[in-house]
């Protein structure tokens, strides 16, 4: 069995042991993921990078538009210097606002709560403690797998 649908920030991926939130749905993305601990990275992370990456971006931005103003008479470093920092700040604030990227063991999955294209899935971390994820806008090709999964896993 495996198996793949999309929701509001990602997609989720399904084998016959593990249940993945990724990026993108590709398998390949798969085989980097560990499971969800105290030591993943935590939202106030991921806002520190977003808002770092803004900045970055905001530099980038003056970078470009002085080299522009000046029409390149002020030093031909900032036109590749103002891409390349555009181009990274912004596959890192991009990569910081997406959904979480984690694994979560098929036998440690306690519940499952089911809305209308909602989901909260209660299961146990990393470090075996309660948790629990809660996945927005999900296809209903994908409550209609994770209602099948969890029926022949009980």
């Amino acid at each position: 069995m495996k198996d793949f649908f999309k929701y509001e920030k990602g997609y989720i991926n399904i084998d016959a042991t593990y249940l993945y939130l990724t990026q993108t749905g590709n398998w390949s993305e798969t085989d980097s993921l560990a499971e969800k601990s105290a030591k993943s990275k935590s939202i106030a992370t991921r806002k520190k990078i977003k808002t770092y990456s803004f900045y970055v971006m905001l530099l980038a931005f003056s970078l470009l538009l002085y080299f522009n103003v000046t029409n390149g008479k002020s030093g031909k470093f900032m036109l590749p210097l103002g891409i390349i920092l555009l181009l990274i700040s912004s596959f890192y604030y991009f990569r910081a606002g997406s959904g979480s990227q984690y694994k979560i063991p098929l036998h440690k999955i306690n519940t499952m709560e089911y809305s209308f294209k909602s989901l909260k899935i209660y299961f146990k971390n990393a470090d075996n403690k309660d948790d629990f994820e809660r996945i927005e806008n999900v296809e209903p090709k994908g409550i209609t797998i994770l209602k099948e999964l969890k029926f022949l896993n009980s």
